[in-house]
């Protein structure tokens, strides 16, 4: 069903907040819900991207709070994508930094308006001037300083100037007409999925266009869920929901995954259907390849996942190989340890969730590494540090000398016995030698005894005549030369 002119109406704004880690994002958006969250975060950092519905002065207004920490740009990048409005948030005791720097390319990218909000003014080391000609520095140029960026100061701690922030907001929205068709079924985005323990695979849906209703299906990837328990942000029952609305569906057939768009379909023959027309395969399972080295990583959503995931993927070093095993959303089970067994070193990192009963003993019996945290450096961490442990030993080869053979003779079970000079530097009888022939490496081999006129040595030295008794898997003949060297790690 295609929009029409008509049926159409406008929609209020969804706002997505973005900045650096601890420069007050969540703060502001718990001033403006008059609520608590900062305190529940794990080392005072959001590690969710987070939907909510508010009413300002009579007008509806979506919020999506995303994670400053350098390890969730990819939900940064997504929050941006769904928005209609941004509002980077920046320390004006601390200024630009490196993930204002990334909010402001994934809102450049998103391609939407946005508006500067300089938090903490209420601090004495504020300092609004140095903050705006850092943004000129970095291309932003806001009203006042030459450009046409809005800027406003703000105190989330005490809500001075919140109000003129939201008027700014709201004026960036209205240039932009919004709008949607309320004639049609519900689309939208996957903003964040996690397992319920008790209401198994659930998703939070970021509606963009459309009537989300009680008693249809929808889709979201290669997963579906019949609508029959439909929450607000705030966690009430709803009939209905509508445009901008961020709401909550339980009962998904799997996690759905993140950032994937949505789409509802009144009946569930019309879900089937689509599902053909699109033969959309089933999802995707890990193939059961042996590998050296082995990483799952479950948490407690896909957001976390994503984040995780490809943090650890930063740390890989080049010297390994490492498979990453099919993980998501959920605890641990023992089909993840049999999945992931198959290699050699294997470990799961768990983020936020928890073991089901039986697959610790599982672990252990197939030797699987199990680690579970709640702060997400941490686990970074400790990853990094077992994939240093798997690093091949750099073999640094010291050469010793070089021997001219001269005469060879008889082989037997004891080895090759062989007679030669030494042109430089020595032979020493604990060493390993290189067989050259025309200036080409032909095998290599080592010494059972070394004789200096019938006599046992230790070594012979340059000029000097002896019998070698060798094994080598390679046959050395007359003029070879033998190069011998210690080999040790680096």
């Amino acid at each position: 069903k295609s929009e029409n002119s008509e049926t159409q109406t406008s929609r209020h704004p969804v706002v997505v907040i973005l900045g650096h880690v601890d420069h007050g994002k969540t703060t502001l958006l718990d001033f403006i819900r008059s609520t608590s969250v900062v305190a529940s975060e794990h080392g005072g950092i959001t590690q969710h991207l987070g939907a909510y519905e508010i009413n300002w002065n009579g007008k509806k207004i979506t919020f999506l709070d995303t994670p400053g920490h350098e390890t969730f740009s990819k939900m940064r990048a997504r929050g941006a994508r769904v928005a209609d409005v941004a509002v980077l948030v920046i320390a004006a005791d601390d200024g630009v930094k490196p993930q204002t720097k990334e909010s402001l390319e994934a809102i450049q990218n998103a391609h939407i308006p946005f508006v500067v909000a300089l938090n903490k003014i209420d601090k004495a080391t504020a300092d609004l001037d140095r903050v705006k000609s850092q943004l000129a520095e970095v291309g932003v140029l806001v009203e006042g300083w030459g450009g046409t960026v809005p800027v406003v100061g703000v105190s989330a701690k005490d809500g001075t100037h919140v109000d003129e922030l939201l008027e700014t907001v709201f004026l960036l929205a209205e240039l932009s007409e919004l709008r949607a068709d309320l004639s049609l079924p519900a689309s939208g985005v996957v903003i964040e999925s996690h397992l319920d323990a008790r209401r198994g695979p659930s998703a939070l849906l970021l509606i963009t266009n459309g009537v989300l209703k009680n008693g249809v299906f929808v889709r979201a990837g290669d997963v579906y869920a019949p609508v029959r328990i439909l929450e607000n942000s705030e966690g009430d029952d709803i009939d209905n929901a509508f445009p901008s609305q961020p709401v909550t569906v339980v009962g998904f057939s799997a996690v759905p995954p993140v950032g994937s768009p949505f789409q509802a379909y009144e009946t569930k023959h019309e879900l089937e259907q689509e599902f053909q027309r699109a033969e959309v395969a089933d999802i995707q399972r890990e193939k059961t390849v042996s590998s050296e080295t082995g990483v799952m990583i479950k948490a407690d959503t896909l957001g976390s996942y994503e984040a995780l995931l490809g943090e650890i993927q930063k740390v890989v070093p080049p010297e390994i190989s490492v498979n990453f095993f099919a993980g998501g959303a959920g605890e641990v089970t023992e089909v993840d340890i049999k999945n992931i067994s198959s290699a050699k070193h294997a470990f799961i990192v768990g983020f936020h969730t928890k073991v089901k009963k039986g697959a610790l003993d599982l672990a252990v019996r197939f030797n699987v590494e199990v680690r579970m945290f709640d702060i997400i450096y941490e686990a970074i961490d400790w990853v990094k540090a077992e994939f240093q442990k798997l690093v091949p030993k750099k073999i640094v080869r010291e050469e010793l000398g070089k021997l001219l053979v001269l005469k060879t003779f008889g082989s037997s079970s004891a080895g090759r016995l062989i007679g030669g000079r030494v042109r430089e530097g020595r032979v020493v009888s604990d060493a390993r030698f290189e067989i050259m022939r025309q200036g080409e490496s032909v095998g290599q081999g080592s010494i059972a005894s070394l004789q200096k006129n019938r006599i046992p040595v230790r070594e012979l030295s340059s000029g000097e005549e002896g019998g070698l008794l060798v094994h080598a898997p390679k046959s050395i003949e007359e003029r070879d030369i033998l190069v011998f060297f210690y080999e040790r790690e680096a």
